[in-house]
């Protein structure tokens, strides 16, 4: 289904695109949440609430974006205004942050568990506008200019930001480590 005949089966409250919808779009959203949240339970719900809330303003998408990039931007929203309701604070890298001894690598440090899992916790530790930002662009592939469009951010800020989430997120790997990580990529 092409997206102009998408959003029209979304304005005509057809369940045939509802239901194309829901399933094309339950898993971006879900992981966008769960990555800035670390809550599943909570990401589950606000995936729900969001792809609702999609499909009741429809009528209110303007065709200036593409449709992801106007459901990211729904999901961005309801994710910040569930940390504003709960008051919820976000975790700031520091060198305390993560318990990581210089002479040791990052792998030794958590005692060969499974790279995915070391670089979760890492990962976990970035503040929700860089984890978001790592999930956008890396996870999502949006270009900087559909950043802009769901965070409001600059594409200069955008930029800064990517810069220093990946720096923070670099800073907690050895030399060794990101060299393991580089042969695991592109190896």
């Amino acid at each position: 289904m092409n997206e102009i005949d998408l959003i029209s089966g979304l304005k005509s409250k057809n369940l045939a695109a509802i239901n194309y919808f829901v399933n094309n779009n339950q898993q971006f959203v879900f992981i966008l949440c769960i990555r800035m949240l670390n809550d599943k339970e909570v990401a589950e719900e606000l995936t729900q609430d969001v792809l609702i809330k999609c499909i009741e303003k429809i009528n209110l998408f303007e065709g200036k974006s593409k449709l992801k990039t106007w459901v990211y931007k729904i999901a961005h929203n309801e994710v910040l205004n569930y940390f504003r309701k709960n008051k919820l604070n976000t975790t700031e890298l520091n060198d305390e942050t993560i318990n990581y001894n210089e002479d040791n690598s990052l792998m030794k440090e958590l005692n060969q568990k499974d790279l995915k899992a070391a670089i979760q916790l890492i990962f976990n530790k970035l503040p929700v506008d860089q984890k978001e930002l790592l999930t956008l662009f890396y996870l999502e592939d949006l270009s900087l200019k559909e950043i802009e469009q769901v965070t409001g951010t600059s594409p200069s800020n955008i930029r800064v930001k990517l810069y220093r989430a990946r720096d923070n997120f670099r800073t907690f790997l050895s030399k060794n480590d990101v060299n393991l990580l580089n042969q695991l990529r592109y190896g």
